[in-house]
């Protein structure tokens, strides 16, 4: 299980705050929705939320929604071809290891690629900070092509300090990826309490990839935010609005 301070009633309780948010914006102009929800607890706080938010925007009905658990041992190829949808969620990263949230993104990616996906990819944060930014995918040049057709990318991170929620396009190129902001929000101070009670405590620190701050697993010591500040919390990322 991933390193976090707070008890699983605030886990819980943390991702329906954010899963409002990811229904309201991450799935903004998607029609039919998948969700690939690793099959725990916390990953299916956060779906239910989601998928909650994005009835009251698209009104609720039938055959709007389909949920899949996968870990990375299913196939999921057919489900995707026969339900069809425009946008797919990845929401990885609740009780594992940033490590196995990795592992499960790639083996997502190849299958949703073979499926011959070709519509929105809408991501967790921790799927894009487990996956360095989607460059495990990028250092592919199968992958790196299959995203580059994609209808669109997206991705939201946090910042606890400044009480926002980010939304971005991900725009990808040979190798590397930026960010073009669509949306933010403003949180309560609440939800980015929790935010910081859910990151694993500051040691071992060390630094990679350019600016963010993580522990040893790789994890955000001080939140998932953009930009940082000069005591280097939250997230650095390069982007355009």
């Amino acid at each position: 299980m991933s390193v976090s301070r707070a008890s699983l009633d605030e886990e819980v309780y943390l991702r329906a705050l954010t899963g409002r948010l990811v229904g309201l914006h991450l799935f903004e102009g998607v029609n039919k929705l998948l969700i690939l929800s690793h099959p725990d607890r916390i990953c299916d706080s956060i779906s239910a939320a989601a998928i909650v938010a994005f009835f009251d925007r698209v009104g609720y009905g039938e055959g709007k929604v389909k949920v899949v658990s996968f870990d990375g041992t299913q196939k999921i190829g057919d489900q995707v071809v026969h339900f069809d949808p425009d946008g797919i969620y990845l929401a990885f990263g609740g009780e594992e290891r940033m490590t196995e949230v990795g592992d499960v993104t790639m083996e997502a990616l190849k299958q949703l690629m073979a499926a011959g996906y070709r519509g929105s990819l809408l991501i967790h944060v921790r799927v894009w900070l487990a996956t360095k930014q989607l460059s495990f995918a990028l250092s592919r040049g199968d992958l790196l092509q299959w995203l580059k057709g994609l209808r669109e990318i997206r991705v939201f991170t946090a910042d606890a300090s400044a009480r926002k929620f980010y939304f971005f396009r991900v725009q990808v190129g040979e190798g590397k990826t930026e960010l073009y902001k669509y949306a933010e929000e403003d949180i309560t101070q609440e939800h980015a309490e929790l935010l910081k009670r859910s990151l694993p405590p500051p040691r071992r620190l060390r630094w990679c990839r350019g600016c963010q701050l993580v522990d040893h697993e790789g994890h955000l010591i001080s939140g998932f935010g953009l930009p940082g500040n000069q005591d280097g919390e939250g997230i650095l990322l390069p982007f355009k609005t």
